[in-house]
């Protein structure tokens, strides 16, 4: 850390009850501005991300190398405690008693059947603040529904509005509520503990991931409300023209045909457009009376991206772009992550860093996303499975070891994934 200054959130504590995606993207925010994120799996329920983009089954410890898992999680500190333990509950209220900041992602109703609810825990710590992240919401008539990123989507509306014209629906690449509500609830942290230093108190908050997905298409909400019917688009834009991604070859002058490779192009003004033209050696389109304001170019589209195809699929992604900056016109090459990986500028502003592991090779990990001038972060590697007990038993609530020894004994910790066991839940 540079210049001996702290991150903002140093010497705060946040308990991380939650799994997959949205909870522990919100957490990785709050532990890159300085947290101490204490990460809680149950030995009989790993996060499940955990078997996910595993690269090598065959390793002693498959559950500690998935990549996904340590971009979601690194900087964090493990603790593998069975919550369905009368003693694995009581050292998890212990931990959330010395906490400031507790956030879940159960279903609703479950946080509070493990005796960890807001109501429960304010008792001992009017300070805590618990941030919920369901998929749709703690009130009827949704507070039973299980929900994950893919029918979050289409609850949304969002799903309604993407794909290409006259097509079905499409649901975004990745589950895309999930990320939205991580940052929402990093956002809720930081807004309730600037509340807190006023009011000396906590609170909780729920972040539903419909609802925030719903604030995305909120014009068309309003149009709809007005008589207009938002149309799906694809990759073209209702005012601008023309807009798209275009073939072009690959980097070693693949054919387009063979080179699967893209390039964005962004006309938004009249001026861009003669430019485009005018780079492609096309002043005939350029000086085109009916081409000459957007309506006119959206009306045509099709044989536009036509003529344009035709110019992109004779060079690579990035001369293309290269040509049309240079005069103005917004493009881009679309990456790939083969490509992010060695991104010169991402390289230069040292956002992608490598990081050890214990079991894997090094790996390249997302820096954080703000960037506190004079404030450096050093990345960890994700904790393995319970890494991380015994300092934090020991260390945290002062725990004996005999008493530590006693609970790995019975299982109600663990440092690898454990099956049901048939013994009492009353350890």
């Amino acid at each position: 850390m540079g210049g001996g200054a702290e991150l903002p959130l140093a010497g705060f504590l946040v308990l991380d009850l939650s799994m997959f995606w949205a909870g522990p993207f919100a957490t990785k925010h709050l532990a890159d501005l300085g947290a101490e994120v204490i990460k809680v799996e149950g030995p009989t329920r790993i996060d499940h991300v955990r078997t996910v983009s595993v690269p090598d089954r065959s390793v002693a410890e498959p559950y500690n190398t998935s990549r996904y898992f340590n971009e979601y999680n690194r900087n964090k500190y493990g603790l593998a405690i069975d919550l369905q333990t009368d003693a694995g509950r009581r050292i998890v209220q212990e931990l959330a008693a010395m906490s400031d900041v507790v956030v879940e992602n159960f279903r609703p109703g479950a946080i509070d059947r493990l005796g960890l609810g807001y109501e429960q825990l304010r008792r001992a710590n009017p300070r805590v603040i618990m941030v919920s992240l369901p998929a749709y919401s703690g009130l009827e008539p949704e507070r039973r529904l299980p929900g994950y990123g893919p029918n979050v989507e289409q609850m949304s509306g969002i799903s309604h509005l993407s794909g290409y014209i006259d097509g079905p629906p499409q649901k975004f690449g990745i589950s895309y509520g999930d990320p939205v509500a991580g940052l929402g609830g990093a956002a809720a942290v930081l807004m309730a503990l600037v509340a807190r230093e006023r009011t000396g108190v906590g609170r909780r908050i729920e972040v539903s991931q419909r609802n925030l997905l719903l604030t995305f298409i909120g014009d068309a909400l309003v149009a709809h409300q007005f008589g207009a019917h938002v149309e799906r688009q694809g990759n073209r834009s209702p005012v601008h023209a023309p807009q798209g991604v275009y073939p072009s070859q690959g980097a070693d002058g693949t054919p387009a045909e063979q080179a699967d490779s893209w390039v964005a192009v962004s006309v938004t003004t009249d001026e861009q457009w003669t430019r485009l033209a005018e780079a492609m050696g096309r002043p005939d389109l350029a000086a085109d009376a009916r081409l000459l304001d957007a309506r006119a170019r959206r009306a045509t589209h099709d044989d536009l991206d036509r003529e344009i195809a035709a110019w992109t699929r004779t060079m690579p992604a990035a001369t293309v772009a290269d040509k049309l900056q240079t005069v103005g016109v917004p493009a881009s090459p679309v990456l790939t992550p083969d490509d992010l990986r060695d991104d010169p500028q991402l390289t230069a502003r040292a956002f992608l860093r490598t990081v050890d592991h214990a079991t894997m090779t090094p790996m390249k990990l997302t820096a954080p996303t703000w960037h506190f001038h004079g404030l450096d972060v050093e990345l960890r590697a994700a904790p393995g499975l319970g890494e991380h007990n015994r300092d934090i038993l020991r260390g945290r609530l002062g725990l004996s070891d005999d008493y530590v020894d006693e609970l790995e004994a019975q299982g109600v910790i663990a440092k690898e994934p454990q099956e049901k066991p048939g013994r009492s839940r009353h350890a």
